[in-house]
Parts: C-alpha cells; structure tokens; sequence
C-alpha cells in the first residue's frame, strides 16, 4: 500500500472549494414512471453509475425491470461510479485516485429529470469506506502516517446536505488488537446513533517496508468499535476507540481484490452485525493465510461482543469456496461474492460466483439465472429499493441489471445498458427531485 505523511493538525480542517455546474445531458429512457402526470415533472430516478471505455458515467432512468438505455450522448461526465446516497435528494460519488486523495461530487436531481452537480471537493485522503452517519458522512481510509510516524485510520466527517468537510479524526491503529502488530480496517456499519465498527486485518509491525509484515495471528477476528462524540473540541478526540473484540473461531473479516479492501461485515434486520471470513490465499501459489476455513459469526449490537451460540462454516456450505465480499440486502439476507474456484482464492483469482445467505436460517443457495462465473466481467454492489433487490452484471460484453428474488435465489433479466464499450455497470441509487 503506498503511503503518505500528513500532518495531524493542518489536515483536519482542510477544507476544499466547491465549484457549482450545470449538466445539460439526460438519458433518453423511454417509461414515464416516476413522473407527476398532472405536472409532467420528474418525482425521481434510479441513477446508474457506469464506465464507457475510460470515462465515467452517471445515467438515469426510471425503471430497471424493463427497457434499454444508451450510454451515447447521455449522462454525466462523473468522478465515479460508485454512487451513495444522502437522505432522499443526494447522490454523492468519490474518485479513485490510487495512493492519492479523493475527489468526491454530489449531484441533484432537477424537476426536469437532469442532475445538477452540487458541490466539488478534494478531500485529505483518498477513501476506501463510505457511509451515512446522522447528519454527516464518514468517509474512511488507512495507510495514512503522521508526522510523528505513526500509523493511522483517516475518518473524514462530510456534512451530508452541505458537501462540506467539517473535521477529519486521526485514529492510531498500532498495538490496538495485539501487541507487535498494526490495524487495517475494511467495512464501516454504524451501531445506534453514536458508535460504528470495522473489521481489522492485521500487520506486524516492521522497522521497513522490506520486511515481512505478515501477521502473526492468522486464526483470530477482530472488530473495533468506535464511539462518537461531537462535543470534544479536539478534532481527533471526536471518534475514540472503544473496545476490539476478538474470537479464535475464524481469521478477519477483510476481503481483498488487488491492492484493495472490501467489506465482509454487514447489518441484520435487527440491527447486530454478522462478520464474515474470506480465510482467502496467500498467493496465486496457493496456500492458506489461515487454518480456519471461511465463516460467519454474529457480533451483539446491544452487549458488543461476539455471540458465543453463532457460527456457520460458509466454505463448506459453498462446496470448498471462499467468499471474496459481502453485501447486506435486507431481511437478514447477504449476497456472497464467491471465488468461482475451489482452492483458488488469492486477491487475483477469478470471482462472481454469487450466492445468497441467509444469516437468520443459515441457508445458503447459489444465485440462478446469472451468466457463467467465468463469462462475468463485473458484478456490481446489489441495490435494494423496497422489496425489490436489484443486481448490476456485465458480461460477455453486455451490462444488464438482474432482479433477485429472494425466496427462490433466481434472477430475472431487467433493464440494458448499451453502448458502454470495454466498460461496466457500477452501482445504483435512487433520489427524489431537490425541492
């Protein structure tokens, strides 16, 4: 992971310009849902992030069961295409800029059907981890060093309706979860109002970058938990480190895809948190990190610790498979990307076998109606909108959006997006007009 050096205090209140534009550029869907018939102005829209050979693209439309939309002459130009929403009117998307900090825009949606462009910022950090927090969003990332030299968690506080960034806390992350070894946190769920929690992969800590820092408890999870507190007037004493919690039945709850993290933690309907370990290869050579196979545990929201009664080895349940990263889609269901091989499980190997678990029952099912694993470029985060959970797929060169059923675990082939060339579907989201 590249590194950089900031200074604790100059970057916590470093603020970006905003600059403020207009889009004149629509997708040309041909439903009228979501419109007022007496009016004939848009209520809302799905808005669908996607990839055109190297540019990225945000495109709208109102139905995703149904249809064909075309990414020629329609959209936004965009930073990304990862796109999460604030309250009902907000769609905000972050860059990636590899080592570097993070643009991030959020956009609008005019009662003509066009999104605006609200705000543009550059923040501290780039970002790895998103999420809404009461009025504000965390926007998260490691690998950060202070000038003191040491390692810390970076967690940018966005002010949801505004763009702004209102403060960023500096976490230290060494010695936290055992001694000898540093932090990298992947997953970010929120507790009731003041308190969130991630997952930590664990390091050892080196005099250099040339040693080894594999970890030396390759067999243990852990989860931190962060208490929030506004009223400090120390910027970074606002999220303080609770408590880690570790359990010995599974290694962490980190997925990897390249050089990034992914989430393997997600909420259940009554708000605990289940904790998943991909327990993935060293390396293409193969060879486990860990000798606990992949699983699921389940972490109390109202004790803070790890449920001793809860345990489901997912790896046997998938038939030898490892799970690669998480996504919670509601009623105490995940959708599980899966490596697509047995025994094959490092941070390059072939994924998107896509399965369906639910954490209440413990039932695991392969998700039908899907291209082949291998025929799958992309398979983009799910996007729930009521009872509807929706699934954005490309493959074999054609980007569709897929309905999952739940009960059955088999998908209906929806809306088209054409004309994205060598790109894909990102994600999904939903906003209503600004009023």
């Amino acid at each position: 992971m590249r590194k950089r050096v900031f200074s604790t205090f100059a970057l916590a209140m470093l603020f970006g310009a905003f600059t403020m534009t207009s889009c004149s550029s629509d997708d040309k869907g041909t439903d009228n849902g979501g419109e007022d018939k007496v009016t004939n102005k848009v209520e809302w829209k799905y808005i669908i992030g996607a990839t055109a050979s190297k540019t990225n693209l945000l495109l709208s439309t109102n139905d995703l069961k149904s249809g064909i939309i075309s990414a020629k002459g329609n959209g936004v130009a965009a930073l990304g295409t990862t796109i999460y929403t604030y309250g009902d009117n907000r769609a905000y998307v972050f860059e990636y800029r590899k080592g570097d900090p993070s643009g991030m825009q959020s956009w609008l949606l005019r009662p003509d059907g066009k999104l605006n462009q609200h705000t543009k910022v550059d923040l501290p950090t780039r970002e790895e981890f998103i999420t809404n927090f009461g009025k504000y969003m965390i926007a998260t990332t490691g690998g950060v060093k202070l000038t003191s030299g040491e390692r810390a968690q970076a967690f940018n506080f966005i002010d949801g309706n505004t763009g702004g960034i209102n403060f960023t806390s500096y976490i230290n992350v060494e010695n936290i979860a055992e001694k000898g070894e540093y932090a990298n946190f992947a997953g970010l769920e929120t507790i009731g109002n003041n308190r969130f929690v991630m997952a930590i992969e664990p390091f050892k800590i080196t005099k250099d970058d040339k040693e080894d820092n594999t970890s030396a408890y390759r067999d243990r999870v852990w989860l931190a938990v962060f208490k929030f507190n506004e009223n400090e007037t120390d910027v970074n004493k606002r999220v303080q480190l609770e408590k880690v919690e570790k359990d010995d039945r599974m290694s962490f709850a980190v997925g990897r895809r390249r050089s990034s993290r992914l989430s393997t933690i997600g909420k259940g309907a009554n708000g605990d948190i289940y904790v998943f370990s991909p327990s993935a290869m060293i390396s293409d050579k193969g060879g486990n990190f860990s000798t606990k196979p992949a699983g699921v545990l389940k972490f109390d929201k109202s004790t803070l610790k790890f449920d001793s009664q809860y345990y489901y080895n997912i790896e046997s349940l998938a038939g030898g498979r490892k799970l690669q990263r998480v996504y919670t889609i509601g009623k105490d269901y995940f959708l599980l990307n899966m490596y697509a091989n047995v025994n094959e499980a490092w941070n390059m190997a072939p994924i998107n076998k896509l399965a369906l678990f639910n954490a209440a029952t413990g039932e695991f099912k392969w998700v039908e109606g899907l291209p082949a694993a291998k025929d799958i470029a992309a398979a983009g985060a799910p996007f729930v909108d009521g009872s509807d959970v929706y699934l954005p797929v490309t493959a074999e060169s054609k980007s569709f959006v897929y309905t999952l059923d739940l009960a059955t675990a088999k998908v209906t082939k929806g809306l088209e997006v054409k004309d994205l060339a060598d790109g894909s579907i990102g994600t999904i989201g939903k906003i209503n007009i600004d009023k």
